[in-house]
């Protein structure tokens, strides 16, 4: 069973925003768990204790659909098991659920928890998995058995021909309902927005024979720059402001900065809500049903169309469809994933975001103004939590390697 994704979006009441943010700032900066004698008696969320949780943050955003001033909390998580299983977990690792829930409108104490949680859960439209056949123990386990090799244990073994032709069966048979997936995708949102999606997205993947071959076919191209300059502001030092018309930036809070908690350890963690132009969420939807069609049915073990740097990426359309959610774990620095982002997929990040009010004329091509959208539209995480803070996408995929061989 692959891993779940839980992502929860709860309203808070008005005027609870600052305690919150504090409470949930403390367990951020104690996330081991090693608190100090005089720190015992605060909130705190025993993260280190979990065993289910690949990774899990939370945030505040801003409400705009309620008003200047209202803001909601979001809560999102990777876990192994079933949804009740982890929340019965989270609940009993956290010293005072009405610390943090009990700020939210609706909730009504801790018995209330499980069904507070799946009122207010929603559903991604995209999922990408690095490894779907791993749990939080599996992984660990195979940490360790690195950590306890010696220097001069060899490299895992070339896959014998059997597991070879097993594996290619296996591909084959998660492949097979991809074609259902498109079939779905044409009935939900019209075959004009499912092919106008997947060209977006395969304009720039010429590096795959068979994509070059359907772009050359239909003559699958990136539109020409409209400039050969950048559209980002000569001044970065002043505080940045909605470029366009219905564009909005999802928290108005300055201190911390966006990238707060960033680079703290060897993963990162980027949530981003940007506004979805009126009239283009079906166009948008289809480009995500493409990407989870591919994420679930054709991407190899820890590579997203040649990025090894992600562990695991959402995207969700909310509000009714007004707005987009990204969430992600990746690898690295914030520079070097979108680096990379820009590099491997260019036309799929155009296709994902130029719905968006605000969005660079030239797209990710501008790579600076396309930066900046982004931070425009970063929330800072007040709480991030890594089961292997230590390890990398390539790590894992050769201690898993290693592991099965033991």
């Amino acid at each position: 069973m692959p891993p779940g994704c839980l992502t929860v979006l709860a309203p808070i009441r008005l005027g609870e925003d600052t305690a919150l943010r504090g409470t949930l700032r403390a367990i951020g900066d104690d996330i081991k768990g090693r608190r100090l004698d005089a720190d015992r008696g605060r909130p705190h969320v025993d993260f280190a204790r979990s065993q289910r949780i690949h990774f899990a943050r939370f945030a505040i955003m801003d409400d705009p659909d309620r008003g200047p001033g209202r803001t909601r909390l979001l809560y999102a998580t990777v876990y192994d098991g079933a949804l009740a299983d982890h929340l019965t977990e989270l609940a009993d690792i956290t010293s005072d659920l009405d610390a943090i829930w009990g700020a939210c409108e609706g909730f009504a104490g801790a018995a209330t928890f499980h069904t507070f949680i799946s009122e207010h859960a929603l559903e991604p439209e995209a999922y990408y998995i690095a490894f779907r056949d791993e749990t939080v123990a599996s992984i660990r386990h195979a940490i360790s058995v690195r950590q306890h090799a010696t220097s001069l244990a060899p490299p895992p073994a070339a896959r014998s021909l059997p597991d070879a032709i097993a594996g290619a069966v296996q591909r084959l048979v998660r492949a097979v309902p991809v074609v259902v997936d498109v079939a779905r995708a044409v009935g939900r949102f019209g075959l004009g927005n499912v092919y106008a999606g997947a060209s977006g997205i395969t304009a720039s993947l010429n590096r795959y024979p068979i994509v070059r071959l359907v772009n050359s076919i239909t003559r699958n191209r990136m539109a020409p720059r409209q400039s050969l300059f950048s559209s980002v502001p000569i001044d970065n030092c002043a505080t940045p402001v909605p470029v366009a018309p219905g564009d909005e930036f999802p928290s108005t809070l300055t201190s911390p900065p966006a990238a707060f908690r960033e680079d703290v350890i060897a993963q990162n963690q980027l949530t981003l809500v940007t506004v979805v132009a009126p009239g283009r969420v079906d166009r948008l939807r289809a480009v995500m049903a493409a990407i989870d069609a591919y994420a679930r049915r054709l991407s190899p073990p820890g590579s997203l169309t040649g990025i090894s740097t992600i562990h695991f990426v959402r995207w969700l359309v909310i509000d009714n469809g007004r707005r987009l959610l990204f969430v992600s774990d990746y690898d690295n620095s914030w520079e070097n994933y979108i680096d990379e982002f820009a590099e491997m997929i260019l036309s799929g990040l155009d296709a994902i975001w130029d719905t968006a009010p605000g969005f660079p004329p030239d797209g990710a091509r501008d790579l600076p103004a396309f930066k900046r959208f982004l931070r425009c539209h970063q929330v800072p995480a007040e709480v991030f939590f890594s089961a292997y803070p230590g390890e990398t996408v390539l790590n894992i995929a050769a201690d898993t390697a290693r592991a099965r061989q033991q």
